[in-house]
């Protein structure tokens, strides 16, 4: 089994997450906090089994509409982005290098 990495958070993923998080608790507070668990669960997964070189994408569990946007390095899991299904990807991808 591969080992295991350490998470690391950039700055625009973090803003995704709050924002993303925000607007779902506008209309459903019990929603927002089930994302933010399932955001964690996600890259909880991804430290586990990250299995590929370059810009990798991972749906988040129970929130298919979004996307964690990230590269495995030799020690960590480098989330760039949290994005949702409406977002240009193209345009975003570019930014994360």
């Amino acid at each position: 089994m591969p080992e295991r990495r350490t998470p690391h958070r950039r700055r625009l993923a973090i803003d995704d997450i709050a924002g993303h998080s925000s607007r779902i608790a506008e209309s459903n507070l019990d929603a927002a906090l089930r994302f933010l668990d399932a955001i964690e669960t996600t890259v909880d997964l991804l430290c586990q089994f990250p299995e590929a070189d370059g810009l990798r994408a991972k749906l988040v569990n129970g929130f298919g509409n979004h996307v964690v946007l990230y590269f495995v390095t030799p020690e960590t899991i480098d989330i760039v982005r949290v994005i949702w299904g409406g977002q240009e990807i193209d345009q975003i991808a570019l930014q994360c290098k």
